[in-house]
């Protein structure tokens, strides 16, 4: 049990929800999510074989079709010197920063770091430790999808849409951190109500649940503590005493 808190008649348990269902399945996401990995299945379901194909996709949809595609990507490599990097994965990287900065024109676009120790955690910038950590994919938009959310593709919107994935991807990461959540609510022993699927942190889980309490038990919510059971009769006895 996450949280317990209870007064004479009700008892509100706030449980972690093991079963609860990714924020990228059956959701009307702004950004598309897409990632490669050898042991999760992360992001959005796709069918790119890897980054590479993914990207040359993107840049066939950006300048217009698989020949000048192909012509951009050929001139891209060998503008590059190979001979500067120390590793083939920098130069191929060095490539990528120069197709992303092409996709740019038709896309919004922002990458996807991994850090997998004793459990996995993900956002758009990157983590500190080198060795359990790396990018794993992109999530994006379309400059169509902007104008359809916020009117047009200005700047401000621009910023407005690198805003909103950036939430995506805090989003989703809470759901592979198991921050996932549900409640049961008991009267007099009887359970009268539940609901899971919250998704969040606790004190922004614990707000939601209030939405779908009774008026007079939302408070309950509230004196909830993650890994704590409360009796709100000993909370006001507590306070009368300070008093």
């Amino acid at each position: 049990m996450t949280s317990s808190v209870r007064n004479q008649t009700y008892k509100l348990e706030i449980v972690l929800d093991h079963d609860a269902e990714s924020p990228r399945e059956n959701n009307d996401n702004f950004g598309k999510m897409v990632c490669w990995h050898r042991r999760y299945n992360l992001g959005d379901r796709h069918n790119y074989s890897d980054k590479d194909d993914f990207l040359f996709s993107l840049l066939e949809e950006t300048v217009g079709n698989t020949e000048k595609a192909e012509e951009v990507y050929e001139r891209i490599k060998e503008s590059i010197d190979r001979e500067v990097y120390k590793s083939y994965g920098a130069y191929n990287k060095a490539v990528d920063d120069e197709v992303l900065e092409i996709l740019e024109q038709k896309f919004v676009i922002l990458p996807l770091y991994l850090y997998d120790h004793s459990g996995i955690t993900m956002n758009t910038t990157g983590f500190s430790c080198p060795w359990d950590s790396g990018q794993v994919g992109w999530i994006y938009a379309s400059l169509e999808d902007v104008k359809k959310e916020f009117g047009d593709d200005a700047p401000s919107s621009i910023e407005k849409a690198l805003k909103l994935l950036r939430a995506e991807t805090e989003f989703y990461d809470y759901y592979l951190r198991g921050e996932c959540y549900g409640f049961r609510l008991y009267e007099n022993g009887e359970e009268v109500d539940s609901c899971y699927g919250f998704i969040g942190s606790f004190d922004e889980v614990k707000e939601a649940i209030k939405e779908h309490l009774p008026d007079d038990v939302k408070y309950l919510a509230d004196e909830a503590q993650y890994g704590e059971e409360k009796c709100t009769d000993e909370i006001e006895e507590d306070e009368e005493l300070e008093m």
